[in-house]
């Protein structure tokens, strides 16, 4: 009966720390994906003042900057909204998680 009750407590054990590892992994895969937004929101914002600074205007799209800058845009995973103004005023950009 004793060793009944070992099976079953480690069995319980092994539970509690598949839970923990699961848990711990999804809250890891949160915060990476928290901080691939904001890098991906920075180098959008960077390379659309660097055009600004070489050209003398902001782009006209996401591609532009694509395209003639090298920023690298997962649009698997990412929804870009990419508002232009005028050419001489900084475009309202969004970035949003698919």
């Amino acid at each position: 009966m004793k060793n009944h009750k070992y099976k079953i407590f480690s069995v319980f054990l092994i539970i509690i720390f598949a839970c923990y590892f699961y848990y711990g992994v999804e809250n890891i895969k949160k915060a990476n994906e928290n901080e691939s937004y904001e890098i991906l929101s920075e180098a959008i914002r960077r390379s659309a003042v660097q055009c600004y600074a070489i050209e003398g205007i902001y782009p006209p799209n996401i591609e532009y900057l694509e395209n003639n800058y090298g920023l690298v845009v997962d649009h698997d995973s990412y929804e870009i909204s990419y508002n232009v103004f005028a050419s001489n005023i900084m475009p309202e950009i969004a970035v949003y998680l698919k």
